[in-house]
């Protein structure tokens, strides 16, 4: 009997799989903790990076790493040291920022000897310019991005917001803090959802999951972004499922309407005045084609918004402003002559 029912409870786990269009979470490695279980589960833990920041600056083009260390508090003089490399990341942030973004690769023996799964590979959103009176919030609503696509599929990235202090060992400055975030190592993103990086970005748009795809490229217009592309692989990953479906996930939010960061410019090219201005860059061509993803999108609206509600790092104003941004994207998805004006039509 037992024998049975756990066949039974197996039969129907598949067909859940199978149904939703999904794979089966693999998970992660069953000792040790995360890299991001090590920084704490505080809502802002802290860090230190200790690097030669002169020299990653005066690289800004190139993609050369240099040596450095994480060092992590536990309290009770409990520490835990990472040596890790560093290099700049990005395109327009990297050429803009005074601090540009950053590229963390975490050395595996060093992992190993903390007793750490083995996924080295972080990207850090830093502050950009410390003279910014908005660096702060922007990277606050940037984050919150995240925890927005988190809470519409498992196919996004985990991101924590941290202080950090950047300990120089170049001479510019000595040390430095600010906030940053740190997003998810894209091979743990696909060890959890059983699947594999694409490490080639040039796809054959049919080979995108179509499920997957409606969802990223929907969310994307609903936060304002413009700024990807699925053929292009500009700030996108791309993770390959067994059955050959690609699915793709987003990150880098920092053009998107919702965020508002001061330097970020509208794309005339696709019609934008203003950042603000939401245009639409998915696959479909009909309301048809995008209905259950809308309706999907509906019954998530009221968790969308508490997510936003419920981010106690950034102020009400901020929190009601990016309600008001998000509620009005809702008003159009929620309106079929608007979604085919609005949004197919200028995507046409």
């Amino acid at each position: 009997m037992t024998l049975i029912k756990n066949s039974f409870c197996l039969l129907f786990s598949l067909l859940m799989v199978q149904f939703a269009g999904f794979a089966q979470p693999l998970g992660a490695p069953e000792t040790g903790q995360s890299f991001f279980d090590c920084i704490g589960k505080d809502a802002m833990p802290s860090l230190t990076i200790v690097a030669d920041f002169d020299s990653i600056k005066a690289n800004i083009k190139n993609k050369n790493y240099v040596q450095g260390q994480i060092l992590i508090d536990h309290g009770k003089d409990a520490q835990t040291i990472l040596k890790t490399k560093l290099r700049p990341r990005g395109k327009s942030r990297r050429m803009m920022c005074e601090f540009p973004p950053l590229k963390l690769k975490l050395d595996k023996m060093s992992l190993a000897d903390n007793r750490l799964h083995p996924f080295n590979d972080f990207k850090l959103v830093t502050h950009c310019k410390s003279s910014d009176p908005k660096v702060e919030a922007v990277i606050q609503r940037e984050f919150l991005i995240y925890k927005l696509f988190n809470a519409l599929t498992p196919f996004s990235f985990e991101a924590k917001m941290v202080n950090i202090t950047y300990k120089n060992t170049g001479s510019s400055f000595n040390k430095s803090k600010h906030i940053g975030i740190i997003i998810e190592d894209a091979e743990s993103l696909a060890s959890r959802n059983n699947c594999l990086v694409l490490t080639n970005k040039v796809i054959n748009i049919d080979s995108l999951h179509r499920a997957q795809e409606k969802i990223t490229s929907l969310f994307q217009y609903i936060i304002g972004n413009a700024d990807w592309s699925y053929m292009m692989g500009r700030n996108m990953e791309l993770v390959k499922q067994a059955d050959g479906l690609i699915i793709p996930i987003p990150y880098d939010f920092d053009y998107a309407g919702l965020v508002r960061a001061p330097y970020a410019r509208a794309n005339a090219a696709l019609g934008q005045k203003t950042v603000l201005d939401r245009v639409y860059l998915g696959n479909a061509k009909s309301y048809e084609e995008l209905q259950s993803t809308i309706s999907y999108f509906k019954t998530k609206k009221d968790e969308l918004l508490a997510v936003i509600d419920g981010f106690e790092e950034i102020s009400r104003a901020e929190a009601e402003e990016m309600k008001a941004f998000l509620i009005g994207s809702f008003e159009i998805i929620e309106n079929r002559d608007r979604v085919e004006w609005e949004m197919l039509k200028i995507a046409k």
